[in-house]
C-alpha cells in the first residue's frame, strides 16, 4: 500500500500543478508583497528582508522585525493569502526573487540581508542573484532545496500526517495536525525521549485552535512553484555570502540533502540545531542570535 500511494502521489501534484498555474504572479496580479518597518527611503544604508514559508505568516520573524538595523529598515515578503493578502494570486519563486531585486535597486541600499525560511530560502536566493548591491548576506533557515526537494517533503509530509492520525487515535483532524506539530518541532524520533516527548506535548496544545490548516487551493499557490524549482548557476550568487541554519532532525527537508545543497550553492558556513526540527525558530533559541551575528549587525544604533 505504501508503494501504491508513494507512487500515486506525484501524479496528484502534477495534475494539481497544472491547475494552479491558472493563478498569476504577483506581478501580472498588481500586488506588492514587500512591506516596510516605516524607516524604508531610498539611499538608506542597509536592508533586512524576511521571507517566510509555505502557509507562515511574517510573524515567525517577529524577534527580526525589531531589530535595530541602524540607518535601514527592516521589509517582509508576505504570501497569498496571509498577513492581509488575497489569495489571488501564487508564490513564483524566481518572480518572487526578481521582485525583491527590484524594490532593493531601487531603494539604492548599500548592504541587502536577506532571511528565508523553509520555500523562502529559494526566493531569497533567486533575489541575492540578481543583486547588484555593494554587499548581500542571505540566511537559510531550514531551507528547501532544488527539485526534487518539494516533491520529497510533500510525500514524506503526507505520511507524517497519517501517523500523527495514527497517534491521535482519529479523535479530530485537529489532533492529528498537532500531532504532525510536534514531528515538525523534534523531529520522528523524539518520541522515543520522554523529557523531548513532553516538551513537544505542551509546545503543541498551546497551538490549539491557533494552527493554519490551508485548504488545497492555498497549499498549491505556496508551494507548486518549489516543485519544479532548480538552483541557477549564476555567477551573481557567487558574490552573496550565505550561511544555511538547520536542525539535524528536520523531517520536511532532511539534514543530509541540507548539506549537500549547502555544498552545491556553495555556502560561507552551515549551523546545524541538534535535536531540533523544521521550526527552529520555536525551539532554537539562539537562532536569531546567530543569523544576527552572521552578519555582522550586532550593536547597531539609529
Amino acid at each position: 500500500m505504501t508503494v501504491i500511494l508513494s507512487r500515486f502521489l506525484p501524479l496528484c501534484l502534477i495534475a494539481l500543478l497544472a491547475a494552479c498555474s491558472a493563478l498569476p504572479t504577483a506581478q501580472e496580479a498588481d500586488v506588492m508583497p514587500i512591506v516596510h518597518d516605516g524607516q524604508a527611503h531610498r539611499g538608506m544604508q542597509r536592508a533586512v528582508v524576511v521571507i517566510p514559508g509555505a502557509m507562515a505568516s511574517v510573524g515567525l520573524f517577529e524577534p527580526v522585525l525589531d531589530w535595530d538595523v541602524g540607518n535601514g529598515s527592516v521589509l517582509a515578503y508576505r504570501f497569498p493569502g496571509l498577513d492581509g493578502l488575497d489569495l489571488d494570486h501564487r508564490l513564483d519563486i524566481a518572480a518572487a526573487g526578481r521582485l525583491i531585486a527590484e524594490a532593493m535597486q531601487k531603494l539604492e541600499v548599500e548592504e541587502v540581508y536577506l532571511i528565508g525560511f523553509s520555500t523562502g530560502g529559494p526566493v531569497a536566493l533567486e533575489a541575492a542573484r540578481r543583486l547588484t548591491n555593494k554587499e548581500v548576506s542571505v540566511a537559510l533557515i531550514s531551507s528547501a532545496g532544488p527539485f526534487p526537494s518539494g516533491i520529497n517533503a510533500s510525500i514524506d509530509g503526507f505520511f507524517d500526517v497519517l501517523g500523527a492520525l495514527v497517534r491521535s487515535h482519529g479523535r479530530s483532524m485537529e489532533d492529528a495536525w498537532l500531532e504532525n506539530y510536534r514531528t515538525l518541532l523534534y523531529g520522528r524520533k523524539h518520541f522515543r525521549n520522554g523529557e523531548a516527548a513532553q516538551q513537544s506535548k505542551q509546545l503543541a496544545e498551546e497551538q490549539r485552535g491557533q494552527l493554519l490548516t490551508p485548504g488545497p487551493r492555498m497549499t498549491m499557490a505556496h508551494t507548486a512553484s518549489l516543485m519544479t524549482w532548480t538552483l541557477p548557476r549564476d555567477p551573481g550568487l557567487a558574490a552573496a555570502r550565505i550561511g544555511v541554519f538547520h536542525g539535524a532532525e528536520d523531517t520536511v527537508f532532511p539534514l543530509h540533502e541540507a548539506k549537500r545543497f549547502a555544498a552545491r550553492i556553495p555556502a560561507d558556513g552551515m549551523k546545524i540545531y541538534e535535536g531540533q526540527g523544521h521550526i527552529l525558530f520555536i525551539t532554537a533559541p539562539t537562532l536569531w542570535d546567530d543569523v544576527r551575528g552572521f552578519f555582522g549587525l550586532k550593536g547597531l544604533k539609529r
